[in-house]
């Protein structure tokens, strides 16, 4: 019972709804990795795999149940970000959406900040599914 329990607060401390409701578009990367070491504790920065087309910074949490990355232009600005998670976690991640953003369609919503239009889309795949936060001006 004792595992249960640690299992399951493990679990809920390990949802990032932080991660992507903070707006790091357009920020400089070393600014996006400060501000994730102090406001997402629960994920890490994972540099075991490299990506020479994409100028990234990827993100996973200790469970493996989701990874989130960061896009950069060449002058290392926050282009967008994909947040992949397990479907376990897919309710919650819908839920979260709603209550903060506005819907658009089925699998979208949108939201201001700073004066910045945003569109926020979930897409799903075979073993997870991915929200992707973009500027509406980028798209």
């Amino acid at each position: 019972m004792k595992l249960l329990t640690s299992i399951l607060i493990i679990f809920c401390l390990s949802f990032p709804g932080r991660a992507w409701g903070q707006q790091y578009i357009g920020k400089h990367k070393s600014e996006v990795r400060k501000m994730m070491k102090e406001n997402s504790k629960e994920l890490y920065e994972d540099d075991s795999s490299r990506n020479p087309v994409f100028n990234m910074v990827k993100y996973v949490d200790r469970l493996q149940s989701q990874t989130l990355i960061y896009f950069f232009s060449e002058g290392d600005t926050c282009q967008y970000s994909k947040w992949m998670c397990d479907y376990s976690m897919l309710n919650k991640v819908v839920s979260e959406l709603n209550e903060n953003y506005q819907q658009s369609a089925d699998d979208s919503w949108h939201y201001t900040s700073e004066g910045q239009a945003f569109r926020v889309t979930l897409t799903t795949g075979d073993w997870f599914f991915t929200i992707t936060t973009k500027s509406k001006e980028k798209e």
